[in-house]
């Protein structure tokens, strides 16, 4: 039975407030990373792991906390990995070296894959199917423009250095704000459990998680330490491992187990190409802001403030055009997603363009256009993309559909900021070794400036063949089926 509309409300509030700081953690870390690399003596190889060990964990954990909601209680595991949260983010604001602040990270993830595993479930069952494209509407563009506000609100948070805390503060935000969404789910979530528990996939949990390790971690460390046989080692042992996982959900499957991967769910077009499609923005759009942290600071040497201003016409592109995204998705439908990967690669260009250029590379004037289309280009995307995902999907599967999805989200950024970062450090050893050692100003922030120039033309090819693909979806979905479990 749906909640009344009080209540439903109450449970979109704790649900959008615990993603926007689940989705802001993702970003907000990249305006702080060289002061952290300053403060505790984080390499390139740490402050990549910094970042990628938070969406990776958080992306291993969705499946499995799924299933945990359906054997305890979505308010149980919501509230609980709340509050797990709330202190591994205390203990990443007091970490005292790159060890620890990467293992905080990492149940930093792991909890706030437990909350998101609950939220989308959460949400569709407290609304009636009419009103879905409206509020997943607003929790698309709450999860990117907390991606997309990340740098802005960490770049001031830095800059006002808190009580002496500098970069800390962008993790010790997170538990007065999680503490309110902590007691918001508690008084508002019912612990229902609505069916007989599924078995627990328990080898498909290891086989998942140890394929997506063994994929990250190797692009990360090989920044500094350069392909070595142990690095191809582990690349080709994630491809073994992750397709002995598919074999295996299909034996699973086929056993008559609820699986943690719906294959089935792939003969979909909008869900296969969807799931693409999302790997490809959500990786772009991570990538791009990690770099760009990287270089202003450490190329431009800008301070944390300024870097953070930067973001602010992305932010407000994305707000706008996530807004009136619900009005532009029954005009136009699915081809809003092709247009907004247009929009981000022809602001990628246009970066592209201006890194020529000392007066236009630190003009914040003519960055202000490309910023704005890019962000446009993201709330285009983000929040018509649950409902085109799910829209072929019946009230059997659509529970499952929309767990996938921010799990697909999250290996998307993990794996995005491995790979553009693997070729933002690349390019920048082997042009800094071009550089003479006394130079100063423009000179020096070159081997910065072409290394990112080298990123916005791989992000520009990337973003054109997805736009090429989001043209293969149907042009109108319907709107999804109902999940049918109370929370």
């Amino acid at each position: 039975m749906t909640p009344t509309g009080h209540l439903a409300r109450r449970r979109l509030s704790a649900c959008l407030l615990a993603v926007f700081m689940l989705m802001i953690d993702v970003t907000i870390v990249n305006v702080a990373l060289p002061s952290i690399a300053v403060d505790i003596g984080a390499g390139s190889t740490a402050q990549t792991l910094i970042v990628s060990s938070y969406t990776l964990a958080f992306a291993c954990t969705l499946l499995t906390g799924a299933w945990l909601g359906g054997l305890l209680g979505r308010r149980t595991v919501f509230v609980g990995g709340m509050a797990a949260f709330v202190l591994a983010s205390a203990l990443c604001g007091s970490a005292g070296s790159p060890e620890l602040l990467i293992a905080a990270r990492v149940v930093q993830g792991i909890a706030g894959g437990l909350v998101s595993a609950q939220s989308v479930a959460v949400i569709a069952s407290s609304f009636p199917r009419e009103r879905h494209s409206v509020v997943f509407a607003a929790y698309g563009a709450t999860a990117g423009g907390a991606a997309i506000l990340g740098p802005s609100i960490g770049g001031v948070l830095v800059s006002l250095d808190v009580a002496g805390a500098g970069w800390r503060t962008i993790f010790l935000v997170n538990v007065p704000l999680g503490l309110l969404a902590l007691v918001i789910a508690a008084f508002s979530l019912s612990n229902t459990v609505p069916r007989p528990l599924p078995r627990l996939d328990l080898f498909g949990v290891t086989l998942s998680t140890l394929g997506l390790v063994l994929l990250i971690y190797p692009l990360a460390h090989s920044y500094q330490q350069g392909w070595s046989i142990p690095t191809a080692a582990a690349l080709v042992a994630s491809a073994v491992i992750l397709g002995l996982f598919v074999h295996h959900e299909s034996r699973w499957t086929r056993a008559g187990h609820e699986p943690m991967l719906r294959l089935d769910l792939f003969r979909h077009r909008t869900f296969g190409i969807g799931c693409v499609l999302s790997i490809l923005m959500f990786g772009s759009f991570t990538g791009f802001f990690f770099t760009v942290s990287l270089s202003l600071q450490f190329g431009l040497e800008l301070s944390p403030m300024r870097t953070g201003v930067v973001t602010v016409p992305f932010a407000l592109g994305a707000a706008v055009f996530s807004v009136i995204s619900p009005k532009l998705f029954a005009l136009i439908g699915t081809r809003m997603l092709a247009l907004g990967f247009v929009l981000f690669g022809v602001s990628m260009m246009c970066f592209a363009g201006l890194t020529y250029s000392e007066s236009t590379a630190n003009n914040l004037l003519a960055l202000t256009g490309p910023l704005f289309v890019g962000g446009a280009g993201i709330g285009m995307f983000v929040a018509p993309l649950q409902t085109t995902i799910v829209s072929e999907t019946d009230a059997d599967t659509v529970g499952s559909a929309s767990g996938l999805i921010p799990t697909v989200q999250q290996v998307g950024q993990a794996v995005g900021l491995a790979l553009v970062g693997l070729l933002f450090f690349h390019e920048l050893s082997r042009i800094s070794a071009a550089v003479p050692t006394d130079s100063v100003g423009w000179e020096a922030a070159q081997p910065y400036i072409v290394a990112q120039r080298h990123v916005f033309f791989v992000l520009s090819a990337v973003v054109a063949g997805a736009a090429v693909l989001a043209l293969a979806l149907p042009s109108r979905v319907r709107q999804p089926p109902r999940i049918p479990t109370p929370v």
